[in-house]
């Protein structure tokens, strides 16, 4: 059996990988693929040895060779290997890299993919800039050009949106307290939310109620902050809102169900509070949130009801979905 690499050997190794990786060679049988390959102890101690970053400047450095991003074939049988193990498939691993997924002779040459890269991020501060000034997560409509600029990079807004940064739920700068003019319209929006047990939507106030406000406050979350309350959010934002569709047809809007938000419940009652200290009890004893089948099926779906989702109970206790793998 093939004995562990000591650290000395380790670090050896790694250099002459660091040497091999800009030789296009195919896989080979036999003792270079027990040294390097994954299916022996060695070669799998040199890959898990290998920090992300180092295995993407490997690839970096093949394509700055090239001028473009490199084909598999044009890459060193060990660094391919190692790459599509990673990031799971080639692609993945170019856009890791920051480099055009578009690889081979007829891929984009390195000068093009930067200049995108620029233009790229101008259209990303924009929308950062547009956050700022809204008070608000920017729609579609708020960004034409920018949906025309990064439609080819991007399937949806809500990528956009966290690419820019800007799905964050950061405080926003005092707007202070309201005229006096504007309190019986608080108020109204406040008993709307008791009623409901948490932060209303737009459209479930009164339309001349919530305009007047929002044209005073600036936004919606805005109005909520003068009551302390916390907006209701999308788990994914504008998930549904595809860049590329030229159907045509409007963006896709908001879909009236709660069940794909996150919101705070401003009362709970005694069950579901017992209900959620079990669910408490499970994650401090796996060390993780848990998952709905290690729940007692009672308790689990009276949650569901009290709080409308797994998600969105989890979100009562400050705990996010548990994704094994």
């Amino acid at each position: 059996m093939d004995h562990m690499l000591t650290e000395g050997e380790l670090r050896r190794r790694r250099r002459e990988l660091h040497a091999l990786a800009g030789k296009a060679e195919a896989e080979p049988q036999g003792k270079e693929r027990i040294r390097y390959g994954l299916d022996g102890p060695q070669g799998r101690q040199l890959y898990e040895s290998c920090s992300d970053q180092e295995l993407l400047e490997l690839l970096r450095e093949r394509a700055g060779a090239l001028g473009r991003s490199p084909a598999q074939n044009e890459v060193h049988w060990t660094c391919r290997t190692y790459l599509r193990a990673r990031f799971k498939n080639w692609p993945n691993a170019l856009r890791a890299a920051g480099l055009s997924r578009s690889a081979g002779r007829c891929g984009k040459r390195l000068e093009q993919v930067q200049a995108e890269e620029q233009e790229s991020q101008k259209l990303l501060a924009q929308v950062r800039e547009v956050r700022k000034t809204l008070g608000r997560m920017p729609h579609p409509s708020d960004l034409p050009e920018v949906i025309q600029g990064l439609r080819h990079q991007y399937k949806t807004w809500g990528e956009v949106l966290a690419a820019a940064g800007v799905l964050d739920t950061a405080p926003l700068p005092p707007l202070g307290p309201l005229e006096a003019e504007y309190k019986p319209l608080l108020e109204a929006v406040r008993r709307r939310a008791e009623e409901l047990n948490r932060a209303p939507l737009r459209r479930e106030v009164d339309q001349q109620v919530m305009e007047t406000l929002v044209r005073r406050c600036g936004s919606w979350r805005r109005v909520l902050e003068q009551l302390d309350l916390e907006p209701v959010r999308r788990i994914a934002p504008f998930s549904n809102t595809r860049l590329g569709d030229r159907s045509g047809k409007p963006p896709a809007r908001h879909r009236g169900s709660l069940h794909d938000c996150y919101y705070r419940l401003l009362r709970v009652d005694e069950i579901t509070a017992r209900d959620l200290e079990t669910v408490a009890q499970a994650a401090r004893r796996l060390g993780r949130p848990p998952e709905r089948r290690e729940i007692p099926l009672p308790v689990r779906r009276r949650l569901q009801e009290a709080c409308g989702s797994w998600s969105n109970a989890l979100y009562q206790l400050g705990l996010e979905p548990h994704h094994p793998g």
